[in-house]
């Protein structure tokens, strides 16, 4: 059994250039870890761009900080996914970068079906203000 810092160090880090604080660090690493294992083809991105679908996966999963705090009864807005990474995870995404975060953060995630596109309105077209996301009931990390 690994202890608490040795599982740390043994965690593989995807995101080695980044400059976040440590514990923000660990986080997304976390997540990318778990979508790493889900299948997630996370070579296919930049460094970058893992960290952002990672935090965008934190924001819809409501993990901010604990694990046992992820919850699929969200239903958010990609505006409001922008709020909740600049708050909780050191970035300064601007509101009106919605777009790219539905096209390039959440595409993979959306299609991996851990994110249902649509949340509480599944018949939404894309340009929806309605439209939102939620993680998938059957996966809770």
């Amino acid at each position: 059994m690994q202890h608490g810092a040795d599982l740390i160090l043994s965690m593989k880090t995807y995101i080695a250039k980044s400059t976040k604080s440590i514990p923000v660090q660990k986080i997304i690493n976390e997540a990318l870890d778990i979508l790493e294992s889900v299948g997630i083809p996370i070579n296919t991105k930049t460094e970058r761009g893992l960290e952002k679908m990672a935090v965008c996966f934190l924001a819809v999963a409501s993990v901010t900080q604990d694990w046992a705090k992820a919850s699929d009864k969200s239903h958010l807005k990609t505006r409001e996914i922008i709020t909740i990474v600049n708050n909780n995870f050191e970035e300064n995404i601007s509101p009106g970068s919605y777009d790219d975060i539905r096209r390039k953060d959440l595409k993979l995630l959306v299609i991996a079906d851990l994110i249902i596109n649509s949340g509480d309105n599944l018949s939404a077209a894309t340009n929806d203000p309605t439209r939102g996301y939620a993680l998938h009931p059957d996966f809770k990390p």
